[in-house]
């Protein structure tokens, strides 16, 4: 028996084996994870408070070029569901269709966003209720993708960011846009637009290292994703080891805060 390289018999056996060997790599190549969340709200300083507990179910195809996110939380007088699946494009995640659900004391909110990049649109629909006076916002619209400009969804946006696929500027800011509603400058929480519209709103991050913990931290401005948010607070977002989200934090007008815990399985 030669003791270098292949006998006879394994030679035989190689093809059949071949299959195999190439389902393992792509197996290996499609990455399952599990997480849990935790949200806690406390509105209007503190008179309310509300938690809600979730899972993630997160695949990622590299093989193949897709992945699918699934957020599911629920709690007492709060629920919310998230969904979000695209591919790799260009160097990057880029997201296909995504959409949310919320609910808090009974006012509920969803979106659907459709990426077609074949037509360069996006397609943009959304239904919700102020908190207060419970008026109702529908968006119906769609928008061309500019030539050039990066566009996420929130998922797409962590996974990018994860693999190193989202690099930042030559100022160190990381930048990208993502398809809301629009929410025109002075809106308060019972404002209704009479000309709804969807938008690119820019989400814009700057990264430092916290000096407590070491960890990447970054701040972002919520005004244009809640008409909830204050202009000079930003929300804060700290990043773990596999450079993904392990808590967020943002405080809101009349005395609302959010608090979003993140754990990998």
């Amino acid at each position: 028996m030669p003791r270098d390289g292949l006998t006879r018999r394994q030679l035989l056996i190689l093809p059949l084996t071949l299959p195999f060997i190439g389902a393992g790599v792509a197996a290996a190549e499609i990455q399952a994870r599990k997480g849990t969340y935790t949200v806690d709200v406390a509105l209007l300083y503190a008179t309310v408070m509300l938690r809600l507990t979730g899972t993630i179910d997160e695949t990622v195809d590299r093989v193949g070029g897709r992945y699918d996110v699934r957020l599911v939380g629920e709690g007492a007088g709060i629920a919310n569901r998230v969904e979000s699946s695209g591919r790799w494009q260009d160097g990057r995640w880029a997201p296909l269709r995504s959409t949310s659900w919320f609910q808090v004391r009974g006012r509920e909110s969803r979106s659907e966003v459709l990426y077609d990049y074949g037509r360069a649109v996006v397609d943009y629909r959304f239904r919700g209720e102020t908190f207060f006076m419970r008026r109702l916002r529908v968006v119906d619209d769609s928008l061309t993708l500019p030539n050039g400009v990066r566009v996420d969804d929130v998922m797409s946006a962590i996974l990018n960011y994860a693999d190193g696929a989202w690099k930042p500027d030559a100022d160190g800011l990381y930048q990208t846009y993502v398809v809301r509603r629009r929410r025109n400058d002075g809106e308060g929480p019972d404002d209704v637009d009479p000309q709804p519209r969807a938008e690119f709103a820019p989400l814009e991050l700057r990264i430092t290292t916290d000096e407590a913990t070491g960890k990447p931290t970054g701040l972002f401005d919520m005004t244009r994703f809640s008409s909830w948010a204050k202009k000079h607070k930003p929300a804060r977002i700290v990043f773990g080891p596999s450079r993904r989200p392990e808590l967020i934090t943002s405080s809101l007008m009349l005395g609302t805060s959010v608090m979003i815990r993140l754990h990998e399985s």
